[in-house]
């Protein structure tokens, strides 16, 4: 099997993928926009990157603190909403294209690699690929990835190191590796893992034909590349936030995420202390940490500290974390699409072309890992031996970052482009006269067997759909779409009843409706007190069950604190937003509500000295004016 050079054929090749990448990504983009309950209304992440890149498009771009989440891509956002205007449909066209270009990509290095069948094969594959045609609707990292690892993944595989007759070239290729290394941390931090190994890649691929000096010089030349992309990040970090922080601070609260007793699968989760928004997120974590060990800490401090219990815990429970990796790699190799931001399954449920029935992970996935396996096992037959065996090698670095720190959909697509060319060899192998039907039966089995053999069973996997459905009835409550909200909140407290998260919702419901009652003219007030007692009744139970942990009982706290101070029970409500507060002592909203509670309990001063602690926002100053008479 010789591998062809670029022509005629392989560009008409690759516009096709193209095409059939684009129209697909743009169809689902239209079914997302006109049904998906969520195309309106970004979530966690998604919520966190456009307000940050709205800031960056405002004039704000450096910031105030040091980063803690990966910057690039808010700030690539800011770059395409300022020439685009911040609108969503427009960036999500533009990811759409980069989607497609990724499918054509894939085509084409597959081409080089193994040849013109399994070209077609990998770059269709991706083209069609249900999670990769619904990620450019979501304002998620991996849009932004995708294109950048293929581009890494071409310098490794189609020689980054040429003769020594082509030393320059070979300078820039490691300089422009270097530089993609660095952008890949910029976008996902468990690329950090990767930049020693990365640096040291084209030394390794030089070594013995070149000698020492020379792979030196292109390791070195890797080294300026990477530091040319982090070294302003980091001195930025230093210069706004006095810390010193390659990238981000999160480093050591994602490795934690993703390897503690209480996510034995290494799932995308809430931890009893942290809310799962990066609003609050940071100093949750800090909170937490501050809290353990008696003292203020630097955002470095804090990722060393999450690092430690990491390593604490393995060294207590090694066996338990061998269960946890293991988990993990089942869950990465496996047909399941983790959910994280989104669930593909529930999307699927709005969004008719991405039902199951359209190929996922798991046909690339069974058809991918048996070709690598059969590349292994048959030691790469063909032209570009080498070249599959960087791009394998590529694959198992990323699968083993993902397997160290947290598993997801959107962290596992990456991998896909990396795994389908060896979807492709493994058809080219079918083909060929010399295959060897026991290899290749033999390697079907066992990559068929790790990607559809199940981890979760059914109850699992609706958990994982009745969490979006809790999420949506708590935006809808947001929204004003009340009725929405009780529909959903109504099966949830069927299949989960007294639960604290489902509880607190259906005490929030009540309270809305109750108000709206009392603020209408013509309003029940019999019932309206009786829907707020009902839910200060829920949230009392939610706020003194023993299992109850931190984060619901700091939810339950809160609102009973703003029912109370609508209803004018100071005491109660200082009682509750005091309890709030020992969760979250920097939220400016509940430290006004407590001081308006201390104020309804005449504790005029104890109310200013709470205020004083505010932003002087013209709403506190106001609130001063009016308790000091001035």
């Amino acid at each position: 099997m010789s591998a062809p050079e670029p022509g005629r054929g392989a560009l008409i090749g690759a516009l096709v993928v193209f095409v059939v990448g684009l129209a697909l990504r743009l169809a689902v983009l239209v079914q997302v926009e006109a049904h998906y309950p969520l195309a309106d209304r970004p979530v966690i992440d998604e919520a966190s990157y456009e307000t940050w890149a709205l800031e960056i498009a405002g004039g704000d771009w450096i910031g105030d603190e040091v980063f803690f989440q990966e910057p690039l891509y808010p700030y690539w956002i800011a770059s395409v909403y300022t020439v685009l205007g911040p609108e969503r449909h427009g960036l999500r066209v533009v990811q759409a294209l980069s989607g497609a270009l990724v499918a054509a990509g894939v085509f084409g290095l597959t081409r080089r690699l193994f040849g013109p069948a399994a070209g077609w094969l990998a770059g269709l594959g991706f083209a069609v690929h249900r999670a990769g045609l619904f990620m450019p609707a979501l304002l998620l990292k991996p849009n932004l990835f995708l294109p950048l690892l293929l581009g890494l993944a071409a310098l490794l595989a189609l020689g980054l190191a040429p003769p020594p007759v082509e030393r320059r070239s070979a300078l820039r290729r490691s300089l422009g590796l270097g530089c993609l290394a660095g952008l890949g941390a910029l976008l996902r931090g468990n690329m950090v893992l990767l930049l020693p190994i990365l640096v040291a890649w084209p030394a390794a691929a030089v070594w013995r034909r070149d000698g020492a000096r020379r792979a030196l010089a292109l390791a070195a030349a890797t080294a300026v590349g990477v530091l040319a992309i982090l070294g302003p990040v980091a001195t930025r970090n230093w210069v706004v936030g006095g810390d010193l922080a390659l990238t981000t601070s999160g480093a050591g609260t994602n490795l934690y995420g993703g390897n503690n007793a209480q996510n034995p699968y290494g799932r995308a989760t809430e931890f009893d202390w942290v809310r799962g928004i990066p609003q609050f997120e940071a100093a949750d974590w800090a909170h937490e940490a501050e809290r353990r060990v008696g003292h203020e800490l630097a955002p470095s401090e804090v990722s060393s500290f999450w690092l430690g219990e990491t390593l604490r815990s393995i060294a207590a429970d090694p066996s338990l974390h061998a269960r946890i990796l293991w988990n993990k790699l089942r869950l990465t190799l496996g047909a399941y699409e983790v959910p994280d931001n989104h669930s593909l399954d529930w999307a699927a449920t709005y969004v008719p072309l991405l039902s199951p029935l359209v190929p996922g992970y798991a046909l690339w996935g069974s058809l991918g890992l048996a070709g690598l396996l059969l590349f292994v096992l048959e030691r790469g037959r063909g032209a570009r031996r080498g070249g599959g065996a960087a791009l394998a090698i590529l694959y198992l670095l990323y699968l083993g970052t993902i397997v160290a720190t947290v598993t997801s959909m959107r962290a596992r697509l990456p991998l896909v482009p990396l795994l389908l060319p060896f979807a492709g060899y493994l058809v080219t192998r079918f083909l060929a006269a010399d295959r060897d039907p026991k290899r290749l039966l033999a390697a079907v089995a066992i990559g068929a067997a790790a990607t559809l053999i199940p981890v979760f069973d059914a109850h699992e996997l609706q958990q994982d759909l009745d969490k979006r459905e809790f999420n949506l009835a708590v935006y809808s409550v947001e929204a004003g779409e009340l009725e929405r909200a009780e529909s959903i909140a109504t099966g949830l407290a069927r299949r989960y009843p007294g639960t604290s998260r489902v509880e607190t919702l259906l005490a929030e419901l009540e309270s809305r409706r109750a108000f709206a009652s009392l603020e209408d003219p013509e309003g029940d007030r019999a019932q309206a007190q009786s829907l707020l007692q009902k839910a200060l009744g829920r949230l009392r139970l939610v706020v003194e069950h023993p299992q109850t942990n931190q984060r619901e009982r700091f939810r339950a706290n809160a609102l009973a604190a703003w029912i109370q101070l609508q209803l004018g029970n100071g005491p109660a409500a200082a009682r509750r937003f005091s309890d709030a507060l020992e969760f979250d002592p920097a939220d400016e909203a509940l430290r006004f509500g407590f001081a308006n509670a201390l104020h309804l309990e005449g504790h005029v001063d104890e109310a200013l000295e709470q205020l004083r602690l505010l932003e002087p926002t013209p709403q506190v100053l106001a609130r001063i004016a009016e308790l000091t008479g001035q």
